[in-house]
């Protein structure tokens, strides 16, 4: 792995995205204005996107690495790991509410049962076992193999991690930065990683919860 690789995986994913908006643009434009719609199809884009980086990963690693990531390296702290999972979803959260409240990103509306499904189990689940195995393991893993100092691997890995999650929304990159120097700063102390994926996967439920049911 090199510092390309950093930059590829957000260009990647907000590439696709571009394209997959422009082409419901132009070839169904009475469902590009279908929020609920854009939605589905944007987030089973990522869906596609992240399973098909994760299993390049995999590839790199073989099963071994991927253990080797997975099981933690350090005895389980309760204090640092509960702290971690609330500042996270804590965090998440307040950054919905508000965004909610002033339109920063819009309620959905009514949704089938298999979308439900595929937003409140299937993405959560997916971005909390791909985007911390890749973006907290694999790639801080990988910084502090290169030498790079903790402090580099952490920072490095949480602006890629922002930049997957668009660049439209400048009040969402800063706030996935966070979560990524909070995720990443509680990984090399700890070396845990799934407390960051079970925290993950919460935090994703809760935010696309919000979003669904629109409960402000």
């Amino acid at each position: 792995m090199s510092l390309r690789d950093l930059v590829y995986f957000p260009i990647i994913f907000n590439l696709v995205s571009m394209i997959t908006v422009g082409a419901l643009y132009a070839f169904s434009p009475e469902h590009f204005v279908n929020q609920e719609l854009l939605n589905t199809v944007l987030y089973l884009e990522v869906f596609i996107i992240e399973w098909s980086i994760g299993y390049i990963v995999i590839r790199k690693l073989g099963i071994n690495g991927v253990k080797r990531l997975i099981i933690p390296k350090k005895k389980l702290r309760w204090l640092p790991s509960i702290l971690v999972c609330v500042s996270l979803n804590l965090l998440f959260t307040i950054y919905m509410v508000l965004a909610l409240v002033f339109g920063r990103i819009q309620p959905w509306g009514d949704l089938n049962f298999f979308q439900i499904f595929f937003f409140i189990v299937l993405t959560p689940l997916t971005a909390g076992f791909v985007e911390e195995l890749i973006w907290r393991g694999y790639f801080v893993e990988k910084l502090l193999a290169m030498n790079k100092s903790e402090w580099k691997a952490v920072v490095y890995s949480s602006v890629s991690f922002a930049f997957i999650h668009g660049v439209i929304l400048v009040d969402k990159l800063i706030v996935t930065f966070l979560f990524g120097i909070i995720a990443g700063l509680y990984y090399v102390k700890e070396r845990n990683l799934p407390v960051l994926i079970v925290s993950h996967v919460i935090l994703d439920v809760i935010a696309f919860s919000l979003s669904v049911y629109r409960p402000v």
